[in-house]
């Protein structure tokens, strides 16, 4: 079931060229202003309303910090409008879709706020979470069925704490950690993101990355979208609010519960694809 209000290919050839080289792409300011202060409303009245009461925003929800350093709050689309609009952001669905190869359901949502730890605490704690050998390659182009738009919602400066990635590692079968100690041991292999607040980080989630290192001493707040293929399970505790879902129409509640499962419409583009305009 295509979507016409989703493009494809979302992504140009030079953007789609620099993601498979390197794992990841940053989309800058693919949300507007008006959506990122929505966005970062939203995630600080639910800390602060649990720092008042202790209470979660909603059910099938859960925190997964609730630290002062650390607030996370999971399974996102049911809490708030502005939520859901940036987990069925067309655009971003369209790379999404591209990039997994067909039509995604929604395996993780997260949001969170995030600030400067003390220094026995400034550590990266780089993980991936997909094994390359799920991946594939057709027309020349990689493909991996775990694949996430992270968008940083406060401008991110050098010292901003952006996400770190281990350039190239999507496509090394190779121990994480061997990589990440050889990586360690020659940062010019580890980019994080710089970029203004509103601009997405699409990511193969075979790609090793973590967390950034806040030095500026300002708030970083984020939300992530993580997709996967209609056919697998939701991540634990990530199922869909089952009211919510059943009132959306059929292509958002197959997004958020992935029952169209096998029936996998495969969407497949050539490098010299043009992007789709709109």
């Amino acid at each position: 079931m295509s979507d016409p209000k989703k493009p494809f290919p979302a992504l140009s050839p030079a953007q789609r060229l620099y993601l498979d080289v390197h794992g990841y792409v940053v989309i800058e300011e693919a949300l507007t202003s008006s959506e990122v202060a929505r966005l970062c409303d939203k995630l600080y009245e639910i800390e602060r309303v649990y720092r008042q009461t202790g209470a979660l925003p909603d059910t099938h929800c859960h925190f997964s910090s609730t630290a002062e350093d650390f607030f996370r709050v999971d399974n996102l689309p049911h809490l708030a409008p502005c939520f859901f609009e940036y987990l069925t952001h067309p655009r971003l669905l369209g790379m999404v879709e591209e990039i997994t190869g067909g039509n995604v359901r929604l395996e993780q949502s997260d949001a969170h706020i995030r600030r400067p730890t003390s220094p026995e605490k400034q550590r990266y704690g780089f993980h991936r979470g997909m094994d390359v050998g799920m991946s594939y390659v057709k027309n020349g182009l990689y493909y991996c069925p775990f694949v996430k738009t992270l968008t940083n919602l406060t401008d991110l400066g050098p010292d901003d704490g952006g996400t770190a990635v281990i350039d190239g590692s999507h496509k090394l079968d190779v121990e994480a950690q061997a990589i990440i100690d050889a990586a360690m041991a020659d940062p010019r292999m580890i980019h994080q993101v710089v970029a203004p607040a509103g601009s997405t980080l699409l990511f193969f989630e075979s790609l090793i990355h973590s967390s950034g290192i806040i030095r500026s001493g300002r708030d970083r707040l984020l939300i992530i979208g993580g997709y996967t293929p209609s056919m697998f399970q939701a991540w634990r505790g990530y199922d869909p609010h089952p009211d919510f879902a059943q009132a959306q129409e059929e292509a958002t509640r197959s997004l958020l519960t992935g029952d169209r499962k096998y029936h996998w419409d495969r969407r497949l583009r050539r490098l010299s694809d043009p992007v789709a305009e709109g």
